[in-house]
């Protein structure tokens, strides 16, 4: 099969985890390519019978690891699909977003996307208001004494050879703020010497799947794919005393969130922060799920003054383990934005909108208001060129309205691998309509490259935009303000600078203030510092130290 290198290094990968969830057991690997007919992963002991369906097409074979069978003694037999290299790429949408949905829904949208964004927003204002009552806001306990009288063979004591290790878990592997900053992670441990085990919360496109770094010491474990939900804190436990992982990093991924209670029992030397972005209207998102195991994290590392003051007032959570590290490039904290291309009187306008194609980034809306300057532009001698970068379920839906709209002579669609940097340095305004926000990496980008963003006041983009450039996020005001004050910045002299000045001010700012890399790397070296293991490469290792791990 021309498959084979990737089926022989899945199979390796499958027997990692077993390997390390049942060292002392014999077991016998079934697989499949693509799909079975049987329900897997699934485990059970050999002593089941075999049954016709396990032969069904794409059926690979069975496959034998960990120790020879004793007389007697029952394994366990492990059911497996290997999905083929083209299930896990992004895939196209070909139908409109709400094809399924009911009729009137159906209408609402084809006839106008404004109304349908409108009862969306209604939806998520509903919402919002009655999430602290749907939604758990409390921490979870953990005594104080939890390991006051446990025996030390259950608080596992390291004793192994093995150098420090790392084990950060991500989402998914498709494109995001938390799945970037979690390949930078990746790339900061590294570079302390640390080596690095990534596990995956969900399955997913995996765009980002070439960009993790090709490293010896990276080690990728698809735990998403080969391991039942139930047996990944197991899993994780050992794996910890395998290879004496000192530090976990959580990137929104809800597996390694349900393996914490595991590794404060097993392993409570092990140091555990998370990273968190956005709050979500409905039921709070990653940052509320991440306040509610806050008693078993030593750190919540956030990027926005937004999310200190969310912790703060829904979990009273303070302090130093509250830690802010902004999603800063260090190379750029020196230079110096661009001046602003826009200025009063010009008769052409080139506006970006860069995001996914997803309902919180509406870009819909952003299309609305896109037709809207369009036709203002006609009736008043304004020639608008509109660049709109992104992919994902709406983009359909977008092609048909731009094709609808006739607008095909003015809108230019850019795949999600479009160099982004280099639009900017075209663009004098960009758009961010989004329903919600974080506090988008992208805005800081628009301005360092001489680009007004203009944005929903949502999440923590008030941090970076100034109060004249932010729009209500309801969405007839969304259209209606973001449409004024790019009319405005056309034609109110002196108003673009005034802008420039403030938008400028708000990013020097945050450059002042630590980067993301600085906290973790400080945080993942003094975690170093600690252990009994030198490292090669991060010379503030005390040296005289010796090594611990379980074996």
């Amino acid at each position: 099969m021309q498959d084979k290198d990737y089926i022989d290094q899945e199979v390796a990968g499958v027997r990692f985890i077993y390997e390390t969830l049942y060292p002392q057991e014999p077991i016998e690997l079934h697989l499949w390519w693509e799909k079975s007919k049987m329900a897997t992963p699934l485990i059970q002991r050999q002593e089941n019978p075999l049954n016709a369906d396990m032969l069904s097409q794409g059926y690979l074979g069975a496959h034998r690891i960990g120790p020879a069978p004793q007389p007697g003694q029952l394994g366990r037999r492990i059911c497996l699909t290997i999905p083929s290299p083209r299930q896990i790429r992004g895939r196209a949408h070909q139908n409109l977003p709400w094809a399924d949905r009911p009729l009137h829904y159906r209408l609402v949208n084809s006839l106008s996307p404004l109304l349908g964004e409108q009862g969306k927003y209604l939806v998520e204002r509903r919402r919002q208001r009655l999430r602290p009552k749907r939604h758990k806001f409390a921490r979870l306990p953990l005594s104080r004494t939890a390991n006051y009288l446990t025996d030390p063979a259950v608080a596992q004591t390291p004793s192994c050879k093995k150098a420090p290790a790392i084990l950060i878990g991500l989402h998914w592997l498709d494109v995001g703020g938390a799945e970037s900053l979690g390949l930078n992670s990746i790339q900061w441990a590294l570079d302390l010497g640390l080596r690095v085990f990534v596990m995956v919360g969900q399955h997913g496109p995996e765009r980002l799947r070439a960009k993790l770094p090709q490293h010896p010491d990276l080690h990728l474990i698809r735990t998403d794919r080969y391991l039942p939900p139930a047996l990944v804190g197991h899993f994780v436990e050992r794996l910890i005393a395998q290879e004496n992982i000192i530090l976990t990093h959580n990137h929104h991924c809800v597996p390694l969130y349900d393996a914490l209670p595991a590794i404060k029992l097993r392993h409570p030397h092990v140091v555990n922060l998370d990273s968190t972005h956005i709050v979500e209207h409905h039921d709070g998102g990653y940052p509320r799920i991440s306040g509610v195991w806050s008693n078993f994290l030593d750190y919540h590392h956030v990027i926005s003054n937004e999310l200190l003051a969310f912790y703060g007032e829904s979990f009273r959570v303070y302090g130093s383990k509250m830690v802010l590290g902004r999603l800063l490039d260090d190379r750029q904290r020196d230079k110096t934005p661009l001046p602003v291309r826009l200025s009063a009187g010009q008769n052409t306008c080139r506006i970006t909108f860069v995001g996914r194609m997803v309902h919180q980034k509406r870009p819909l809306l952003m299309l609305a208001i896109l037709r809207r300057l369009h036709k203002w532009g006609k009736a008043n001698n304004v020639s608008f060129h509109f660049d709109i970068v992104g992919e994902g379920a709406y983009l359909e839906a977008l092609r048909h309205k731009v094709a609808r709209w006739r607008l095909n002579d003015c809108i230019h669609l850019h795949g999600a691998g479009s160099d982004v940097p280099a639009l900017l340095a075209k663009s004098d305004i960009m758009l961010l309509p989004s329903s919600n926000e974080g506090l988008a990496l992208v805005c800081y980008e628009a301005i360092a490259a001489g680009c007004i963003p203009i944005s929903t006041d949502v999440g923590g983009q008030n941090e970076i935009c100034p109060a004249e450039t932010l729009v209500p996020w309801a969405p007839f005001k969304t259209v209606r303000e973001t449409c004024n004050l790019v009319i405005r910045l056309l034609r109110d002299k002196g108003f673009a600078q005034q802008v420039e000045r403030t938008q400028n001010a708000r990013l020097q700012a945050l450059q002042n203030e630590p980067s993301a890399r600085e906290v973790l790397s400080r945080i993942y070296a003094q975690t170093l510092q600690k252990t009994q293991i030198p490292s090669a490469k991060a010379p503030t290792v005390q040296q005289e130290e010796k090594t611990s791990c379980v074996g």
